[in-house]
């Protein structure tokens, strides 16, 4: 009995400092999808292009058209909140082909956007669930230390029971 509890105790103190040593793992990433991948690569596309345009009226009509089409179209499969956000972006996107730019209007909708497709909830893409990876160090520990216990009391209840017998 008592090799039992010390290869018990070796192996949760193995167990546990391996635990500790190894880093944290975050389990419930927010979902990234390949639409906002999409629409904030779209966005920092426009943010580059437009300055260099703003003095080519047609290219810059021709482009913001290409870049509204790829944001719809990105926008399509999210949830309402970032479809919303896009259209309204594009809305005013379209505006400043036209010759009426809001820039600070324009990077206001741009962050929106940004928040929207952070705000999205669900699993993780990867799979996993909520319980996957270390969510609490100390708790474990914690567990690690009840068992060690619970195995010392063990072995203490038997030694009595063994000399209360002999």
């Amino acid at each position: 009995m008592r090799r039992i509890l010390i290869n018990s105790a070796a192996i949760l103190v193995t167990g546990s400092a391996a635990l500790f040593a190894a880093p944290a793992v975050a389990s419930a990433q927010p979902v990234s999808g390949g639409g906002c991948t999409t629409i904030e690569a779209t966005l920092s596309q426009i943010n580059a292009t437009l300055p260099e345009l703003a003095s080519k009226p047609a290219e810059l009509k021709n482009k913001i058209s290409k870049f509204a089409a790829t944001l719809e179209s990105a926008a399509a499969s999210q949830p309402s909140a970032v479809k919303k956000a896009v259209s309204t972006f594009v809305t005013g996107l379209q505006a400043a082909g036209a010759g009426h730019p809001n820039v600070t209007k324009l990077t206001a909708e741009g962050n929106a956007i940004g928040a929207a497709c952070a705000a999205q909830g669900g699993a993780p893409a990867t799979g996993g669930g909520s319980t996957s990876g270390i969510q609490d160090r100390a708790l474990i520990g914690l567990g690690a230390a009840v068992l060690l216990a619970g195995a010392a009391a063990l072995g203490v209840a038997e030694r009595r029971r063994r000399r209360a017998g002999a």
